[in-house]
């Protein structure tokens, strides 16, 4: 009689061959050598993993991005090359638009996010894009514009001076089109069609004239507003000081001031007018009134509508846009508290902008009031380039090499006066969308080896950022595209889908409070070269790109594990029982799997008519391919008095298979017999749902149990009782 050992589940799904020897944990006594096309239940058990349906042909290879409009109004994005291609759930295809800026190369790091009826788009190399739904299913592609003034003088859009700090600015007027002159060589003939900012009034560029010279119309009027009392006399002295934060003027300028009420026994007269002026420091000049009559004391002065203007006026107080060709645009993007939020650009890469309240075009600083645009750079001690923005518990900001997050006081919104970012863990994020899954945010760590979460602990008011991937670093392989399943009317279990690189899919499933968290291997079949390729979630749905030889085929997994055994497989019915069925040309010239209710039919070439011919006459069929189930337990640990067993030859000599809804199994090369000679041949086969006895031979120093499943039909293994000798 031999030991008895039982695993009651799989929780802890598929361990690294490195764990091969540790019996001492309690994931090695949940856990299992190989799971490889099979889903995780959250009771603990495994079974044949969701097949796809075929839904459509892509345009070559795509990423795809779901559009959630409303519950029952939902999209997939399919980007291509230059190409947008909108589906229905079902694989209709809406509307395709050409023309777009994105190309292949960047398709997998564009980031996106979108409200109600508006999608947007971004990536530091490519002009902000915007997908608005027009209709029920039509769409237009624009490049995303700030709002403007009614006047048209002002574009609400960031701006920040990218020339050297000591570069000025001139322009040869004031209103209308003037010559704009820089102080040392920095301008291309990019710069037509930017608007350049000199202190707060906008020039649009209209031609280059070399790399110092522009031509430009003036927004308006080329003149500048004072703060409140400005002015500041001295005692028996014509001197006046003046207080302007962060003027950028040389001395020797010469403005022409106007607005100046009298002060301190000075007119106005003598105070207004063209002045020559003295720089004292970046925020103070001064210079002499007119007149004989000087100041009665020193006091503070001036009124509330003092301006300042003038020709040729250089200052080193100018800018141009964050955002355009030359300096690259937005990496992040998110909508988070009645805000807009961009972050990341070429040249400003640890930067954050985000928009007024409820005012998502409007990216106007004001004078900082609560409401207006927020605007800031990352204090950290590296350049902390941001990839991504996500609205969660709080504003969340992944970057290249750290996790960040933006606290917020209770009963408070962000505001420009409270915003504040802090560091939380060191471990960067790779170009892979974060998401939220099971109460943190799912993170492709940027070694593209980890899986993180990252996740808010309340006793210690921080974040950290613990792996998911500990015991199975082995199924991640350069992840491309990430997303998740949170359940659907046929099952309860929420799984994180985690496309690689080399076409599999690493599969995740969590129920933090039942201690539930193991990951599988997906792979599939069909064509020479079959691989996933991208992934999105809409509603209980999720897609697939997927290369089939040349081709790249938009796919459906089935809401359950017992729904659809074939992957890319379509169905088809006659009125009458027939051999020879016409199927869809994406099949021609290749072998396909038949069945037909609880039957498996076999594998069929298709002709060069799309058809195939069975062997039996049947009225309805679904075809596609399979993909075989791999289950290995890790190698079985017994102990007797002598100690533990490990690494010393045994024999697993009887298995008892605990079977739900199983139609076909294979263990160790002996199958499960689901038909008895009892049994009435013109039925359909029953599943199995029970306990079912298998015997082996053979000794082994690492013996496992190795289950197969390589016909499409369900399989579901709940657990496994051994009988092991020595």
């Amino acid at each position: 009689m031999g030991i008895k050992s039982i695993q009651t589940n799989f929780s802890s799904g598929e361990l690294h061959p490195k764990m091969n020897m540790r019996v001492d944990t309690g994931a090695y006594q949940n856990g299992a050598k190989k799971l490889r096309n099979v889903m995780i239940f959250n009771q603990g058990g495994v079974g044949r993993r969701s097949g796809t349906s075929y839904l459509a042909t892509l345009a070559g290879q795509s990423r795809l991005i779901s559009f959630d409009f409303s519950y029952d109004e939902r999209y997939v994005f399919a980007f291509s090359n230059t190409e947008l291609r909108i589906y229905s759930l079902t694989g209709t295809l809406h509307q395709t638009i050409t023309g777009c800026p994105w190309t292949t190369g960047i398709l997998f790091d564009i980031t996106y996010t979108q409200i109600a009826d508006v999608m947007i788009i971004c990536h530091p190399t490519m002009a902000t894009q915007i997908v608005t739904r027009t209709g029920a299913t039509t769409f237009t592609r624009a490049a995303f514009s700030f709002l403007s003034s009614i006047n048209s003088d002002k574009t609400y859009q960031p701006y920040y001076k990218f020339a050297d700090d000591t570069v000025t600015l001139s322009l040869s007027g004031t209103t209308g089109s003037v010559t704009v002159t820089s102080s040392a060589a920095y301008f291309t003939s990019a710069y037509v069609g930017l608007r350049l900012r000199w202190f707060d009034v906008e020039v649009l560029i209209t031609a280059f004239t070399n790399t110092t010279t522009l031509t430009g119309t003036i927004q308006g009027t080329a003149r500048g507003e004072y703060d409140i009392d400005p002015i500041k006399t001295t005692e028996a002295s014509l001197t006046i000081e003046v207080t302007q934060v962060l003027h950028g003027f040389t001395t020797g300028a010469t403005l022409t001031l106007s607005g100046l009420n009298s002060t301190a026994g000075i007119t106005a007269a003598n105070l207004n007018g063209a002045r020559v002026i003295t720089v004292i420091d970046d925020n103070r000049y001064t210079y002499t009134a007119g007149g004989a009559t000087v100041a009665t004391s020193s006091v503070d002065g001036g009124g509330s509508n003092a301006r300042f203007s003038g020709n040729n006026i250089a200052t080193r107080n100018w800018k141009e846009p964050s955002f355009s060709a030359i300096t690259g645009y937005p990496a992040a993007v998110t909508f988070h508290e009645a805000r807009l939020w961009f972050a990341g650009s070429t040249s400003q890469p640890n930067a954050i902008w985000g928009s007024k309240i409820n005012e998502f075009l409007n990216f106007d600083i004001g004078t900082g009031l609560d409401n207006e645009s927020i605007q800031v750079t990352i204090g950290a001690d590296d350049i902390s380039s941001v990839r991504h923005l996500v609205s969660n518990r709080n504003l969340q900001i992944f970057t290249a090499n750290s996790e960040f997050y933006v606290p917020k006081l209770t009963d408070t919104t962000i505001t420009p006066s409270n915003l504040s970012i802090q560091r939380q863990t060191p471990y960067g994020c790779s170009r892979v969308a974060p998401l939220p899954f099971d109460g943190a945010t799912i993170y492709i760590q940027a070694t593209l080896k980890t899986v993180r979460e990252f996740n808010y602990n309340s006793t210690d008011e921080a974040y950290s950022s613990p792996t998911l991937t500990l015991l199975a670093d082995h199924l991640i392989s350069s992840p491309k595209s990430m997303a998740v399943s949170y359940g659907t009317d046929l099952r309860g279990e929420q799984y994180l889908l985690v496309v690689n690189d080399d076409g599999t899919i690493a599969q995740f499933v969590s129920a933090r409070a039942e201690k539930v968290a193991g990951w599988s291997l997906w792979t599939t079949e069909g064509g020479t070269t079959p691989k996933f390729d991208s992934i999105c979630h809409s509603g209980e749905a999720v897609y697939v790109s997927v290369l089939r030889d040349s081709s790249y085929f938009l796919e459906k997994f089935a809401s359950d594990d017992l729904t659809l055994p074939l992957d890319c497989a379509l169905s088809y019915t006659s009125g009458s029982a027939q051999t020879t069925w016409t199927v869809s040309s994406i099949y021609q010239g290749k072998t396909i799997d038949v069945i037909s209710g609880n039957y498996y039919l076999g594998a069929f070439l298709v002709n060069g008519s799309n058809q195939i011919t069975l062997n039996n006459s049947v009225t309805d069929i679904t075809v596609g391919y399979t993909y075989t189930v791999t289950i290995e337990t890790l190698p079985v640990e017994i102990q007797d008095k002598t100690g533990s067993y490990a690494g010393r030859p045994k024999r697993i000599s009887r298995v008892i298979l605990d079977l739900n809804s199983t139609l076909s199994i294979s263990l160790s090369g002996n199958s499960l017999i689901i038909r008895q000679v009892t049994d009435d041949f013109s039925l359909e086969p029953t599943p199995v749902t029970a306990k079912r006895e298998f015997f082996l031979l053979g000794y082994n120093r690492d013996a496992t149990v190795s289950i197969t499943q390589t016909e499409p039909l369900p399989l579901r293994l709940l657990g496994l009782s051994l009988e092991v000798g020595a």
